[in-house]
């Protein structure tokens, strides 16, 4: 059962979605997010290099900035339940897409590419292109990784993993990386939380260990700052939550010129039910709150209710550099941070060396229990 919100907010605030941007969104109907941007010098196309942070023709090389506008848009936080209550409808853009019916992704589709591998399984999409309807972010952050860098991160991670298989680092290096911007919600909230409860103390030991509980009831209160919440089913949290922090202080608002070259994925999860998401992450949080509120050795909470009030969004690109590579007859899948480098992959082990490691350790607590039992004079 979805948790109840109760404070309405007004939000004065420019929206990329609201009502207010109706003319806009209709204009946005009438064309497709075209990421074609030709040289000025040769007319071949203009791709956003992560190092320079501009785009670079991949003909002559020239070198082109991406247009600066407000970045102060893709830090706006929008009322959430304002949103609700107006019916507001979100801008949308048409694109050219390919769904996996393996994971559920939702990639957009260049027409110039010739694979039709999911980039987060690896698996084949057997599916047509078709023309979807998009949910245009309010801002992003750019590529400031480049794939070599990608490349670097991987193999250090790889060569820091103990138990893998020698020489696996080198079959990783040989995988190209697919530069994906994947689609993810921000939430704000104010909570207050009346809890019942009981604080237990603990006195003995052994057979005489009792617990003496006493009836407890109070107030929790906790602010949350930007929750994200994957907007997509192929990201899963552990694959969000892994790959940061976030830096969400770079935003920049969102330009097509940043996704000249590389790919999107559409947005699968609403902002309803991510709402609900971001609400079950907070519980978890409010929950540990609520114990250290009860204190006492052990604590038991009976009920809980939590108002939520102030609740905005946003929502956002993140980048992500994706690999997969092959050992025997597995598939592992590989991530870097496309903003900070920090990688989050599947990893191999090997038999041999958990078998010698697991003997190690055999021979290690021999040594130790025959030491004690000649010190004790057994």
């Amino acid at each position: 059962m979805r948790c109840p919100v109760t404070e309405q907010i007004t939000d004065t605030s420019p929206t990329p979605w609201g009502r207010k941007r109706k003319a806009v969104q209709k204009a946005s109907d009438a064309q497709s997010d075209n990421r074609h941007f030709p040289c000025s010098n040769c007319g071949a196309d203009l791709r956003y290099h992560p190092g320079e942070q501009k785009m670079i023709c991949t003909h002559c090389g020239a070198k082109q900035d991406v247009p600066h506008v407000d970045d102060a848009a893709a830090q706006v936080e929008h009322s959430y339940l304002d949103f609700l209550k107006n019916d507001s409808q979100m801008a949308e853009i048409e694109v050219q897409s390919l769904n996996c019916n393996t994971c559920g992704a939702s990639v957009e589709f260049n027409p110039d590419e010739h694979s039709r591998l999911c980039p987060f399984c690896d698996s084949a999409i057997v599916a047509d292109v078709s023309t979807q309807r998009k949910i245009v972010p309010q801002g992003l952050l750019p590529f400031s990784v480049m794939e070599k860098q990608a490349h670097d991160h991987m193999k250090t991670w790889l060569v820091a993993r103990w138990f893998a298989p020698n020489g696996f680092e080198s079959q990783a290096a040989k995988e190209h990386f697919s530069g994906i911007y994947v689609p993810i919600w921000t939430y704000d909230s104010a909570t207050t939380t009346h809890y019942v409860g009981e604080r237990g103390t603990t006195t003995g030991t052994g057979k005489n260990r009792r617990t003496r509980w006493r009836s407890v009831s109070g107030t929790v209160q906790r602010g949350f700052d930007d929750v994200l919440v994957s907007g997509t089913k192929s990201v899963s949290a552990e694959f969000k939550d892994a790959l940061g922090p976030w830096p969400l202080r770079d935003l920049e608002t969102y330009q097509t010129e940043f996704l000249a070259g590389l790919r999107a994925e559409n947005h699968t999860i609403g902002l309803e039910d991510g709402f609900y998401n971001a609400q079950s992450f907070m519980r978890v949080v409010i929950t540990g709150d609520i114990r250290r509120d009860i204190g006492g050795q052990r604590q038991r909470i009976h009920s809980s209710q939590t108002r939520f009030d102030n609740q905005t969004f946003k929502h956002l690109l993140l980048p992500v550099w994706i690999t997969h590579y092959s050992l025997g007859k597995n598939r592992y899948r590989l991530n870097v941070n496309g903003r900070t480098g920090k990688v989050y992959g599947q990893r191999p082990f090997s038999k041999l060396k958990l078998l010698g490691a697991s003997f190690v350790m055999t021979l290690a607590a021999m040594g130790i229990g025959l030491l004690l039992s000649l010190a004790s004079g057994g």
